[in-house]
C-alpha cells in the first residue's frame, strides 16, 4: 500500500511508478484526510510505502497529521519504507519520521531521497528547463534502484541531509510552521479567470472562489494553487513578478492527489 501526497506532481509521479512496479494500491493522503479514511487493512506481508515532498526540511504537516491518525486494524506493517522528494536536501526529515513511527511501534526499514525539480517560489525560482530535464532524467535510475530494493525488502538509507541538517530542520522547520503557512500573502491578480482550479486542488480546503479566489485557514504550503493556475494569476506577496511556474509533466491538475488503484 502506498500513501502519497503531492503539491506540484513530483511525489505523485514517483508514487505512480512505485505502485506500478510493486503492484501496490495507491492512497491519496489528502483525500483520506478529507474523507476521514484513517483505518486500513493490510494483506499478509503487504508493504507500506509513504511518498511525499519536503517542506522546509520537514515532512508536510498534512502528512504528519495523517501518520498520527493512521491505523491498520491492530496490525503492524511488516515492511515500511519512506520515499521523499526535494529540490536539494532534506535536513533531519528521516529522524522526524522515525520518531513518528516509533510512537506507533512501527519499524522503518528503508528511506530514500529523490532530488527533483524545485518548486518553492516564495524564496526562490523554479529550475531552468535544462535543470528540470536533467533532474527528471537522473531520478529515473534512482527510482529503479529503490524499486528493486523495496521488492527485495532491503534495509537501507539514502539520505541527502545537506549542511547543518539539525539546524535546518529545527530552526528552519519551526520558523516555517510558525510563520510560513499563513494564507494572508496569497491573492489573484487580474489575469484570474475564475476557473476554480485552485479551489478544486487545495488539499486543505483553504480556497473558495467567488469571482476571485479567497484563502482562509491553515495552508500546508504545497503551492499547488500557485503552480497549477492556468494563467499564473495566483501570487504570494508582491515579489512573484513573472516567475516561471512548474508542474510535473505527467500529472495534470485534475489528477493531483486523486487516489488511483493499481490493477
Amino acid at each position: 500500500m502506498i500513501f502519497y501526497f503531492s503539491g506540484t506532481g513530483n511525489s505523485q509521479a514517483v508514487a505512480n511508478e512505485i505502485g506500478s512496479y510493486q503492484n501496490e494500491r495507491l492512497v491519496s493522503i489528502a483525500q483520506a484526510m478529507k474523507l476521514e479514511q484513517l483505518t486500513y487493512s493490510l494483506e499478509s506481508e503487504e508493504k507500506v510505502i509513504f511518498v511525499f515532498p519536503i517542506y522546509a526540511w520537514s515532512p508536510p504537516q498534512l502528512v504528519v497529521d495523517f501518520i498520527k491518525k493512521l491505523s491498520f486494524n491492530g496490525s503492524v506493517p511488516s515492511y515500511l519504507s519512506v520515499v521523499v522528494t526535494c529540490g536539494e536536501n532534506i535536513g533531519e526529515t528521516e529522524r522526524v519520521i522515525q520518531r513518528l513511527f516509533e510512537q506507533k511501534s512501527w519499524a522503518l526499514q528503508s528511506f530514500y531521497t529523490l532530488v527533483m525539480p524545485n518548486n518553492y517560489l516564495i524564496l526562490g525560482t523554479v529550475d531552468s528547463k535544462e535543470e528540470r530535464r536533467e533532474k527528471l532524467h537522473l531520478v529515473k535510475e534512482k527510482i529503479l534502484h529503490l524499486n528493486k530494493s523495496i521488492a527485495h525488502l532491503k534495509v537501507e538509507r539514502q539520505l541527502i541531509k545537506g549542511s547543518l541538517p539539525k539546524l535546518l530542520t529545527t530552526v528552519g522547520g519551526r520558523l516555517f510552521h510558525s510563520f510560513g503557512r499563513s494564507v494572508k500573502p496569497f491573492f489573484a491578480n487580474d489575469h484570474c479567470i475564475s476557473c476554480k482550479v485552485c479551489e478544486k486542488i487545495c488539499p486543505t480546503g483553504c480556497i473558495t472562489v467567488e469571482g476571485k479566489p479567497m484563502w482562509e485557514g491553515e495552508c500546508t504550503q504545497c503551492l499547488a494553487c500557485l503552480h497549477y493556475c492556468p494563467k499564473s494569476a495566483i501570487q504570494y506577496g508582491h515579489h512573484m513578478g513573472n516567475k516561471s511556474r512548474y508542474t510535473h509533466p505527467d500529472i495534470l491538475w485534475y489528477q493531483l492527489n486523486q487516489t488511483q488503484e493499481v490493477e
